[in-house]
């Protein structure tokens, strides 16, 4: 069950990938998301999604820099990504049930997950339909829709994006070097044997001056290479 839980908490850490978007307006504030509903075709998977409706994100940025906040199981499970624009470093901080794991992205490391991307999806593979819309939260969104058939295993995600926000860095899983038209507010996810919603529930223009202070704490220092080694690699996409 450990296990599990740990493998929840990096895939969710590949939500959060690393490119600017190409939006206007807003260029600083807060969003906060939730997982609104989960599915699965898995019964061995039902108690490990039952935690996942209702996950919480909060997501706090100005111009340069920003910071993801992802909360499961009442709090119990914690991950916390700081992105620095100045020199494209990420840092994660997850607490895992009181496993607490630090990693750091150098630059060199981000350009190399881009590199590696590139391989999988271009900016030209997002297909965009102005003529599906919703409105959330106040914000005019349109239709935007990204699908593949890797080796077998489908995947698709369906974004409603507005142009109305501008975040520095995208936040999705797989679309870490696409520019997107716009800041998304709700995405659905389809790995096929999973389904995932996430809808934004609140958006404000404020920010805290110390949103992007780190967590404290005893941390263990991992590299990337490392969680490959933990068997978690494949699944949170580096």
């Amino acid at each position: 069950m450990i296990r599990s839980y740990r493998l929840l908490s990096l895939l969710v850490l590949a939500l959060f990938a690393l490119e600017p978007l190409q939006a206007q307006l807003m260029n600083k504030g807060t969003i906060k998301f939730e997982v609104t509903d989960v599915q699965t075709n898995n019964p061995d998977m039902q108690q490990m999604i039952g935690s996942m409706k209702g996950m919480a994100q909060t997501l706090q940025f100005d111009g340069a820099q920003q910071q993801m906040t992802v909360d499961m199981m009442g709090g119990l499970m914690r991950i916390n990504t700081f992105w620095t624009g100045a020199n494209s470093t990420v840092e994660t901080y997850m607490d895992m049930m009181g496993q607490k794991i630090k990693t750091i992205m150098s630059n060199e490391d981000v350009e190399k997950m881009r590199k590696e991307s590139e391989a999988m999806i271009k900016s030209e593979d997002i297909k965009y339909d102005k003529s599906v819309t919703k409105k959330i939260l106040g914000k005019d969104c349109y239709k935007a829709y990204y699908e593949t058939d890797a080796n077998g295993q489908k995947f698709s995600m369906e974004m409603y994006v507005t142009e109305d926000i501008k975040v520095p860095n995208s936040f999705l899983q797989n679309l870490n070097q696409i520019e997107l038209k716009g800041t998304p507010l709700m995405w659905i996810m389809d790995a096929g044997m999973m389904k995932m919603t996430f809808m934004a529930t609140d958006i404000s223009k404020d920010l805290g001056s110390d949103f992007f202070k780190k967590p404290e704490g005893a941390y263990q220092e991992m590299s990337m290479e490392q969680l490959k080694q933990m068997g978690m690699g494949g699944q949170i996409g580096f």
